[in-house]
C-alpha cells in the first residue's frame, strides 16, 4: 500500500508540543507538521494535553440549519423541521 504524504499531517500532543520538529520525508514526499488536523471529522489541536475542537463542525451545523430555515420559513410544522434536520444537519 502506498503512502500519500501529501494527504498526511503529524501533531504533537504533550508536554513539548510547541517545539520545532524537523519534517518527515516519505517516499520522497515531505510530511509538515501542522497545529491542528481533521481526523474522522474530529479536529485535533495541538496542545499540553489531547484536546479537541468542534467549533468547524458547530458552524457546519449552524449554516445548514439556516439554509434549511430560510427556505421553509417559520410557518412550517415543527415536525417537517426536526426531520429536515435531522436528515440533512445531522
Amino acid at each position: 500500500m502506498a503512502h500519500n504524504a501529501r494527504k498526511s499531517a503529524c501533531i504533537r500532543f504533550g508536554r513539548n508540543y510547541s517545539r520545532v520538529c524537523d519534517n518527515l520525508v516519505v517516499a520522497g514526499n515531505v510530511v509538515n507538521w501542522v497545529t491542528s488536523s481533521r481526523y474522522l471529522g474530529v479536529h485535533l489541536e495541538s496542545s499540553v494535553m489531547f484536546k479537541t475542537s468542534f467549533a468547524a463542525n458547530k458552524a457546519a451545523f449552524y449554516s445548514e440549519f439556516n439554509g434549511i430555515f430560510g427556505k421553509i420559513g417559520r410557518n412550517t410544522p415543527e415536525e417537517v423541521l426536526f426531520e429536515l434536520i435531522k436528515t440533512k444537519c445531522l
